[in-house]
């Protein structure tokens, strides 16, 4: 007898997929721990206990590196002989793009299968699974992941993080005329203008006119046209007091993707299904809302709430980070830039841009990230000539940086930036540049120790239990799910 496909949202870009094939679980961060530098948690948080997440897994499927997508504690509860399929990105082969086997390898994962865009893998050896590249105008994208599973009774979509252009849109439209079900990416977060040095005022007063662009999720009604839609993948909140005003400030609601959907397809709009945490989807059930509502209209309350039960970790990472030592600040500092400028990899400076890092504090100093394709990379200190952006960093924060705690390729999330000109795109070319290779070629996660002539001092590893807090190993699942 055929197996009804079952999906179940596990938390941000996570789902558990069941069928006649077995169960796929996706892009695991379904643990309640903070990403980006430990600043960013989820909301609403995830209530499935990981021990139920990873029972009868036959295969992972990850996307892509970023550590909301490629958690490293979340990944540690998997058993190591799971299936891993991988993206092989052989249309963008870089150092890079052998990261993520790199670490499963360290962790111990064994059974890894890289798939080319658009190859076919048959999930139980008969569920076609075909994994779907980023789109080839998205040049800061490659790295970026989809897929499609065609189940006896359903078709469905994942695109992740993986931005579309129409060209892509067409060819799977071509490819799949029929789409029931679509994952998307939903709005997701922006550094401006809760990243910036603003006042409240200022902040606010950005915030009510910023854009906020749809230009993928059209790009999918308009082409691919899926029976049902499902963003997701954009559930973050701050919960330390220092960045709760990110919470207005650099986020969205679901409230904004329904408003596009009734103003502008109310004629030819798809279902549109706002799953949460523990929700499940089958075709021949629907949506079972397994959660309790959200309130949108007073999602801040909402957040102060889950901010009450993780409130004994947000003090643990907090004190964990400014317990860095900071003796010999800058001096520490010198060593670890002449070591980056030595060995960074330079692969794809195309633009021209000029960044400082000025860290603020007892001990005050600062130095400039310069790229050009001229030079290539450069870090100068003693460079008082006009720049881009400012980012400005508090000691401790920087101590945690040198001191390995957290990662300097996700510093924005965790300064605040100052910008002297008009934006202009060579900025956002060289913040790109800087996520991918301004430290190592592994993932961007605390848990990736620096070694190597970068950091002779260091031992390169992975260790899934490093910055990871837990208050007497458990978090109050009951409170969290509104039981």
């Amino acid at each position: 007898m055929a197996r009804d496909l079952v999906v179940q949202f596990i938390s941000h870009a996570c789902l558990k997929i069941t069928g006649e094939f077995g169960t796929l679980v996706c892009d695991p961060w379904m643990l309640n721990h903070p990403v980006f530098n430990m600043s960013t948690w989820k909301f609403p948080a995830a209530v499935v206990p990981p021990e139920e997440v990873v029972r009868e897994v036959d295969y992972l499927f990850i996307t892509h590196t970023h550590e909301d997508h490629f958690h490293i504690p979340s990944l540690d509860y998997f058993s190591r002989d799971v299936n891993i399929l991988l993206p092989s990105y052989s249309n963008n082969a870089r150092l890079r793009a052998h990261s993520s086997e790199r670490a499963l390898r360290e962790m111990g994962f064994y059974n890894i299968r890289r798939l080319d865009p658009w190859q076919t893998f048959l999930l139980g050896g008969n569920t076609p699974l075909v994994y779907v590249p980023s789109a080839d105008t998205r040049w800061h994208d490659w790295e970026n992941a989809g897929f499609v599973i065609e189940h006896h009774d359903c078709v469905l979509l994942n695109m992740n993080d993986n931005l579309t252009d129409v060209p892509m849109c067409r060819r799977i439209a071509a490819r799949w005329p029929r789409v029931d079900i679509a994952f998307i990416q939903s709005l997701g977060v922006t550094m401006f203008p809760g990243c910036f040095r603003m006042s409240e005022a200022e902040m606010r007063a950005a915030a009510a006119e910023r854009q906020v662009g749809m230009a993928d999720q059209r790009r999918m009604l308009d082409w691919v046209k899926p029976k049902r839609i499902v963003p997701f993948a954009g559930d973050f909140c701050w919960l330390d007091d220092a960045h709760f005003h990110k919470n207005w400030a650099n986020r969205g609601t679901p409230r904004l993707f329904e408003d596009m959907l009734a103003r502008e397809y109310a004629d030819r709009a798809p279902e549109l299904i706002t799953m949460s945490p523990s929700d499940t989807w089958s075709p021949g059930t629907g949506h079972d809302k397994r959660h309790p509502p959200i309130d949108w209209g007073n999602y801040l309350d909402e957040i102060r709430r889950v901010g009450a039960v993780m409130g004994p970790r947000v003090e643990a990472i907090r004190a964990y980070l400014h317990s860095a030592p900071r003796r010999d600040l800058e001096a520490r500092t010198r060593t670890l830039t002449e070591r980056v400028e030595r060995y960074i990899v330079r692969d794809s400076i195309d633009f021209r841009a000029r960044f400082r890092i000025s860290v603020e504090g007892e001990t005050s100093f600062s130095f400039c990230l310069v790229a050009n394709p001229d030079d290539g990379f450069r870090i100068v200190w003693g460079d008082d000539d006009p720049v881009d952006q400012i980012l400005h960093v508090s000691e401790p924060v920087w101590a945690a940086i040198v001191d390995g705690r957290i990662r300097w390729s996700l510093l924005q999330w965790v300064a605040e930036a100052e910008q002297p000109v008009p934006y202009r795109p060579e900025m956002g070319r060289f913040f790109f540049w800087l996520e991918y290779y301004v430290e190592d070629l592994n993932p961007p996660a605390p848990q990736i120790h620096l070694g190597g002539k970068m950091h002779p001092d260091r031992q390169i590893g992975v260790d899934p239990r490093k910055g990871v807090f837990e208050i007497d190993n458990e978090w109050d699942l009951a409170w969290l799910k509104g039981d």
